[in-house]
């Protein structure tokens, strides 16, 4: 009789089940003792170390046996899997990067080396900064994929992961075919599709990204939620019958993921929406946002403290400047003299516009009246000014970015944006940059472009407010799956406004009104033009005609002309808007001045609270 073989990790693996990581964590390395060779162990172990208290030890481990794995080896997928995800946890890309140039460098003939450093550079440059940028490491990362070879084993993986970073760059043409191509090699690989059908709608591709999503519905009965969300989007009238089922099923399903169960509550929402039901729609947007939440808690304290302090360094910066013959602040003074100077070594080229605020709050559409102006290149919500100001200065808060800034640090980062604003379009005189996000940037902005126009695009509280609580967005914002949150985020975004614009030195602030942009698109806009140093053009409110996709989720509105219907269309929801009630009180910054007063005192170039 043959004796059944003892599972020496049955402990652990039990430990694990029971989601006691440490206990398993430590039930590993006690193992590892004996059985030093075991590699199926080391990677439990390190997976335990990774979900419990000695993370730091999972990066050793997985290191190690990424250094002494063969590709060969039937563990090297699970160890570079795992490998990837500590680094991606972690945010070490330096050195899980220095690991794996390091093998590629001594074995180039294993192409799979090239696919595992071009995936950990793209994972960094998405991680300094969402948005497309001008990266020396991008293209290294493209180039490491496009020079694989057709019979490279794992050439699927390779070209889907080319195709994202394609996307991610805005290089649609490339992306497109190269994902027919992938479609066509595997027409049965349903993350391919969906992907595809996601690039289209990312690019402002509607027919397209339409018509994949529904040949994914129809060709998959599990395809999941993200097909319907498209439709639901994009055009509700195309949603197919069913849908309402299908959807349900997946948003009251244990099994489905957290992005699941959102992406499925919101396209029930917009169908509810669409059919003029807003109790229900409100009812599913609740219950899209509750599910987000509970897998992804935010600290709305220290988001909030953040801004507070953002707010004390824009009037301690004022105070400086006010007192430049102070003892006590000379060394500062003389700092802020030399960001003032900085602009006479700069090399020719175009000079940058930064666009912030709240998303959807109207800085697509005031992007696309400047974009269409010929010394304008409207380059979108790209990521270089954050992606450089990290690589210079190191990731975290803003304010602990700023904390570091000095005059070198200014020049270079200065140097560096500059040169990417030349990539962009050397012909022009203006880059935009539509970041909303960089709204908690405008001191680190206004320290090193001094001399930089920036636009605060603003609309009603409620309109922004509830507009972001109802849009699904790529990667959703965690400060919106909370009403209560969402109107304490708010208010700290407008005191942290009121704090930049009451601490414009330079006169380069202008407070812009969504509605007032509406109202009198041709006057306001010739305002900020102006003040931007740019003369008026007509063509600037025909943008709609140049075809451009606008990657953002406001992209079906600027393909048309300016129109006034999405004003007051918030009213819609409210008797559901609970804790952002109160917000609605709040219609302008100042009243002090009419908007007649407003537009001649904007017109002079100075900064006023529209």
């Amino acid at each position: 009789m043959i004796q059944a073989r003892t599972d020496i990790a049955a402990e652990m693996k039990k430990a694990m089940s029971a989601g006691q990581f440490d206990k398993a964590a430590l039930i590993g390395a006690k193992l590892l003792r004996t059985h030093p060779k075991r590699t199926e162990i080391h990677i439990m172990t390190a997976v335990a170390e990774m979900q419990g208290l000695y993370f730091a030890r999972a990066g050793q481990r997985l290191g190690y046996l990424f250094r002494s794995l063969d590709p060969s080896d039937r563990y090297f997928g699970p160890v570079v899997q795992n490998f990837v995800q500590f680094t991606q946890a972690s945010g070490d890309f330096k050195s899980s990067i220095k690991i794996v140039e390091k093998k590629l460098s001594s074995s180039p003939k294993l192409l799979v080396y090239r696919e595992i450093l071009a995936d950990l550079i793209f994972r960094q440059e998405v991680k300094l900064s969402l948005g497309r940028s001008i990266s020396a490491n991008l293209d290294r990362a493209v180039a490491l994929l496009e020079g694989l070879p057709g019979d490279y084993g794992h050439l699927l993986s390779a070209q889907t992961l080319l195709a994202r970073i394609y996307v991610h760059c805005e290089k649609t043409d490339k992306a497109f075919d190269l994902l027919e191509k992938l479609v066509a090699r595997a027409p049965m690989d349903k993350g391919i599709r969906t992907f595809q059908a996601s690039a289209f709608a990312l690019s402002g591709a509607v027919e397209n990204a339409v018509q994949a999503s529904t040949n994914l519905i129809n060709d998959f009965a599990d395809i999941g939620a993200q097909p319907y969300l498209i439709i639901a989007f994009l055009r509700p009238q195309s949603m197919p019958e069913g849908a309402k089922d299908v959807l349900a099923k997946i948003a009251g399903s244990d099994k489905a993921t957290t992005q699941e169960v959102y992406q499925a509550c919101f396209a029930l929402a917009r169908i509810a929406e669409t059919d003029n039901d807003m109790t229900t729609a409100f009812d599913w947007y609740r219950r899209g946002h509750d599910a987000n939440r509970k897998a992804s808690p935010i600290d709305m304290q220290a988001e909030l403290r953040e801004f507070e302090l953002l707010a004390d360094l824009a009037r301690a910066e004022q105070s400086v400047h006010a007192n430049t013959n102070s003892n006590v602040s000379s060394d500062v003074a003389k700092r802020d003299g030399q960001v003032t100077d900085v602009a006479d070594q700069d090399e020719a080229g175009p000079k940058p516009i930064f666009i912030v605020g709240m998303a959807r709050s109207g800085t697509t559409l005031s992007e696309r009246i400047l974009g269409a102006h010929p010394d304008v290149y409207a380059a979108g919500e790209i990521g270089d000014f954050a992606r450089i100001v990290a690589e210079v200065l190191g990731a975290g808060k803003v304010s602990e970015q700023m904390a570091r800034l000095d005059e070198k640090a200014v020049c270079e980062i200065r140097k560096r944006y500059l040169a990417a604003l030349r990539v962009y379009d050397p012909d022009v005189k203006f880059v935009a940059n539509k970041t909303p996000a960089n709204f908690t940037r405008v001191g680190l902005i206004r320290r090193i472009f001094p001399d930089a126009p920036i636009l605060h695009t603003h609309r009603h509280p409620l309109a922004t407010c509830l507009s972001i609580y109802t849009t699904p967005f790529a990667i959703p914002m965690r400060f919106s799956d909370d009403l209560g949150d969402l109107a304490d985020y708010y208010r700290g975004y407008e005191k942290l406004m009121s704090a930049f614009l009451e601490t414009d030195q330079y006169g380069m602030f202008f407070d812009l009104s969504y509605e007032e942009l509406v109202a009198n698109p041709e006057q306001v806009a010739q305002d900020y033009l102006r003040h931007c140093g740019l003369d008026w053009r007509p063509e600037c409110l025909e943008f709609y005609r140049d075809g451009k996709a606008a990657r953002t989720a406001s992209m079906m509105q600027v393909r048309r002309p300016i129109n006034r219907d999405s004003i007051g269309k918030w009213q819609r929801f409210a008797p559901y808007i609970g804790p952002l009630a109160d917000l609605g009180a709040v219609k302008s910054r100042t009243s002090s001045s009419t908007d007649e007063e407003a537009r001649n005192e904007k017109s002079s170039g100075k900064t006023v609270a529209a």
